[in-house]
């Protein structure tokens, strides 16, 4: 009788385990910023996200294989993510991408899939989706 227990808790378990990541895929909601850009430091001019409203900074610091790291800055918290713009500077109307798998404070488990365009060289758009949790 135990060992029937112990089975049902473990199936349970392992159901939860593989239907996390899909639970948070589904609980996605829309994502878009309008940016500011001078060099590696971006200033937020508009959010569909309360979270991350306008004002809040975004720094970027280039990485060995072209990509950046990408630090959202919020008064409760930061987010981190790696952006691929190379797509944007090679051919303008192919977007770049930016995702996002960490946070602390009040973007602990924040995660964001975003594609990057350009309306102008100083100003920026991510358009995507975000969601928390640990799935990804």
């Amino acid at each position: 009788m135990r060992s029937i227990r112990a089975l049902i808790v473990i199936g349970a378990l392992m159901s939860v385990a593989v239907t996390a990541p899909i639970a948070a895929a589904s609980d996605a909601k829309p994502f878009h910023v309008t940016k500011d850009c001078a060099v590696l430091t971006c200033v937020i001019t508009s959010s569909s996200y309360q979270g991350i409203p306008a004002g809040s900074v975004i720094n970027y610091s280039p990485n060995s294989d072209g990509s950046l790291t990408a630090v959202i800055t919020v008064k409760t918290g930061t987010a981190t993510g790696r952006c691929d713009l190379a797509p944007i500077f090679g051919d303008p109307s192919s977007p770049g991408a930016c995702v996002f798998a960490s946070g602390t404070g009040s973007l602990t488990q924040f995660h964001l899939n975003v594609a990057v365009g350009t309306v102008d060289f100083v100003t920026w758009t991510w358009d995507g989706t975000y969601w928390f949790g640990s799935g990804t």
